[in-house]
């Protein structure tokens, strides 16, 4: 085999309102798969994969919300993600609409526990996410891994 190491990692953004938030609605648009080979070493043949590995954009839409104001939360829910590879999500844009929105320009850590993204207030629409994996290694096993982004608003 050519490749050190060939997989891929994908993130599945799936997304969840709080009960206290009923009315407010939050959408994601888009999804990240990302195949890791030979074109990802850091220096060729011999040197580890380039790190960190950065996607492009997914979009979280947030609507409904008659002008209120709201906190995104940010967690993951693991399918099968190999250990020592972490992933982080930031805002890249403020999107449009009403409002306001401030918080997640950094990346924030997706682990099992609900960490604060960002905040806002009305609605926004077309808000810009990049997510970014680091720890992945010529010592991960192949294989295909994925895991499960939760965007939880209340």
């Amino acid at each position: 085999m050519d490749c050190l190491r060939a997989g891929g990692l994908s993130a599945l953004v799936l997304l969840a309102a709080s009960p206290l938030a009923q009315a407010v609605d939050i959408g994601v648009t888009g999804s990240w798969l990302e195949t890791i080979d030979r074109n990802d070493l850091s220096a060729g043949a011999g040197s580890d994969v380039r790190t960190p590995i950065e996607s492009s954009s997914v979009t979280l839409d947030i609507t409904n919300t008659l002008g209120a104001g709201w906190t995104v939360q940010l967690s993951r829910s693991d399918i099968n993600w190999p250990a020592g590879v972490a992933l982080a999500a930031r805002r890249t844009s403020d999107g449009i609409g009403g409002g306001s929105i401030s918080g997640g320009a950094a990346y924030v850590a997706a682990n099992g526990a609900p960490q604060f993204f960002f905040t806002g207030t009305g609605d926004r629409t077309g808000i810009q996410i990049q997510l970014r994996t680091e720890g992945v290694s010529v010592r991960t096993a192949p294989g295909t891994y994925s895991t499960g982004l939760i965007y939880s608003i209340y």
